[in-house]
């Protein structure tokens, strides 16, 4: 047991260091804040007997007569911290105001584990052990009483702090938001402002469309490459175009870096394989081919739609398989892998034939008796879902219902095809007093978390990945934005910031896609549906504010931007670059590239230097946001 001489030792303050020469000081430099405790390798609360510096912690005499300090010492429960009523009267108890009422030596008893302390005889807290100590001894000797009525710790749990790993896994579970005063507080509109509103797009950005006859052509599709900075252009004419879109290489975006002429018919969909190596392309003429980018040569087709092929995809982790949809309402899957036949295209083209299919995918099953469904809903988008192995996401033109497919399943022709997963019809789209609006296409965020559904009612709804079935969690849309065709697609960048849409009024449109940003009064004054989702009403009659149902009445909805100035016509399709450049393509027969490589000072610059002296010729900016 340490000696109790403190005679000529210096006054040791809580933040010295512990010293094995110097010896506890008196009882009363002891907080009652805290609780003694010493624990064992194990965890377990030790009995043995232990000391206590002037700092509060725990120590335990040996051989030399100096005190080893435990690591571990716990703070009170808030029923026994200083500012507790019943604390505050157990302490005068415990530590009179001066040092002179304490030379009685009389016996306290304490709680080390729930109470703080009582008179001797006299027990604070049920249930919890008892350790006697003199208030007049400077060290004091601890030890326990009662260690079978011994009570387990109870920390106080930790609040989830918005980092960067659990945004993702709040983002998985279907929220963006975290729980706790800060991260639900409202952000400013500048705050998501000052990430669209940089982009810009010069004369020099801009790529005229033409065939190889130097005529004007649409263009259909842009696709941007993995690894380099290339992005892919098919067109009516069945040719396919890569456009350099780095600012500083040869040869620039008004010039095409290399052409490939795939198809004698209209090329409306292009996928790249994951290293970039192959090329896919799905066409009007029923078929869809892949291509060897460095030898510029057809290697395989594939061949089994009875229709147009919309979209094709790779699989992202395994480059030879693939999946395609069509106007015919097949999926089908395809490997490359398979033994396929000769095809009359060329020496070494492999014709394959699909490995798996789902027929009739979107055909509608909930009809009547006597009622005929139609087999021919064409089936408009088709996403590989990352986090989640060998499944595929589908939509159509028929209603907004997006479906999971297990591309293992094997279908046969007497069996209906199910869906492991889909999604149910919106409140504001189901019948009789509105009517179904299909999708354009699909779009997954890089970390596989959020699906994001172009629809034909102007408006993007995202989906959490894991619980698609409960609905869309939130939805983008901007008084411009209109989806007249179901040629409007939609694009994420590559870090998953920003979602770029195109729009029949003749310009894209760029969403942030940060869930902070997200309002749940957005556009409440003047965002409707288009008049055909309503029933016809007279013209007697007024319109009723509850048949033009607006989508903030059941969702938040994102704010976005508009790229002005930079189209005449419907922009179709967009892509993002590996450098974080947006690409648009548009029935004017152009295609621009959108830079914010200034921190915003060029699309300032264009929003207020006016008309004069021609300085917006063929320029094109972000809309001011409000």
């Amino acid at each position: 047991m340490p000696s109790n001489n403190t005679e000529n030792q210096p006054p040791q303050t809580p933040l010295s260091p512990p010293d094995s020469t110097r010896k506890p000081i008196t009882r009363s430099a002891i907080h009652a804040f805290f609780t003694p405790r010493h624990r064992s390798p194990l965890g377990e609360v030790s009995s043995t007997s232990s000391t206590r510096n002037a700092s509060g912690l725990v120590g335990t005499p040996t051989p030399a007569g100096s005190v080893a300090f435990a690591k571990n010492v716990h703070l009170l429960s808030p029923e026994d911290s200083p500012s507790n009523r019943a604390s505050k009267k157990a302490r005068r108890v415990l530590f009179p105001a001066s040092e002179e009422n304490n030379e009685s030596g009389r016996e306290v008893l304490f709680a080390p584990i729930s109470g703080v302390g009582a008179v001797k005889g006299k027990k604070l807290f049920p249930g919890s052990g008892k350790v006697k100590v003199k208030a007049g001894d400077g060290a004091g000797d601890i030890f326990d009483e009662s260690k079978e009525e011994e009570q387990a710790v109870k920390e106080r749990p930790n609040r989830i702090r918005p980092t960067g790993r659990n945004r993702v896994l709040m983002r998985m579970l279907g929220t963006g938001s975290i729980t706790g005063m800060r991260s639900t507080r409202p952000h400013h509109c500048a705050a998501w402002r000052y990430e669209v509103e940089g982009f810009h797009s010069r004369p020099e950005n801009i790529h005229k469309i033409s065939s190889q006859d130097r005529q004007p052509c649409l263009p259909f599709t842009a696709k941007a490459c993995h690894r380099n900075s290339l992005v892919g252009v098919g067109d009516e004419t069945g040719f396919v175009r890569l456009i350099e879109t780095e600012k500083d290489l040869t040869p620039s975006f008004s010039t095409t870096y290399l052409g490939i002429a795939c198809h004698d018919n209209a090329v409306f969909d292009i996928s790249w394989s994951p290293d970039d190596h192959r090329l896919a392309t799905a066409s009007g003429d029923q078929t869809s081919r892949v291509f060897d980018v460095i030898s510029q040569q057809l290697t395989d087709v594939l061949m089994g739609h009875r229709s147009s092929v919309k979209q094709v995809a790779f699989n992202p982790r395994n480059p030879s398989i693939l999946t395609t949809c069509s106007r015919d309402g097949n999926i089908h899957i395809w490997d490359l892998r398979c033994v396929g036949s000769a095809s009359s295209l060329g020496k070494g083209v492999t014709e394959h034939k699909p490995v798996n299919s789902i027929l009739q995918a979107h055909a509608d099953t909930t009809l009547k008796k006597g009622i005929t469904p139609r087999t021919d809903v064409s089936v408009t988008a088709v996403v590989w879902l990352i986090n989640r192995d060998n499944s595929i996401a589908t939509a159509s033109e028929a209603n907004s219902c997006i479906k999971i497919w297990d591309i293992r399943s094997i279908q046969t022709k007497r069996k209906v095809p199910a869906a492991v997963e889909f999604t149910a019809t919106p409140p504001h789209h189901q019948p009789p007093k509105h009517r179904p609006f299909g999708l354009n296409c699909l779009s997954l965020s890089p970390d596989g978390a959020r699906l994001y559904a172009m629809c034909r009612d102007s408006v993007v709804y995202a989906y959490s990945t894991t619980t698609i079935a409960h609905g869309p969690i939130h939805a983008y849309s901007h008084p411009r934005l209109h989806a007249s065709t179901f040629y409007v697609k939609s694009s994420v960048s590559r870090d998953g910031r920003l979602l770029a849409t195109g729009s029949s009024d003749g310009l894209a449109v760029l969403f942030p896609t940060d869930e902070r940003y997200l309002d749940q009064n957005s556009y409440r004054h003047g965002m409707r549906h288009p008049e055909d989702s309503v029933p016809a009403l007279s013209s007697l009659a007024k319109p009723s504010r509850r048949s033009i149902l607006p989508v903030t009445q059941h969702l938040k909805v994102g704010k976005g931007v508009g790229l002005v100035r930079g189209h005449e016509k419907e922009v179709t399709d967009v892509a993002w670059s590996m450098n974080g450049d947006l690409v648009t393509i548009s029935d004017d027969y152009q295609a621009r590239c959108w830079r914010d490589d200034d921190g915003g000072v060029e699309a300032e610059q264009l929003r207020d230097c006016g008309e004069d002296e021609g300085r917006r010729w063929a320029c094109g900016w972000a809309e001011k946001a409000t």
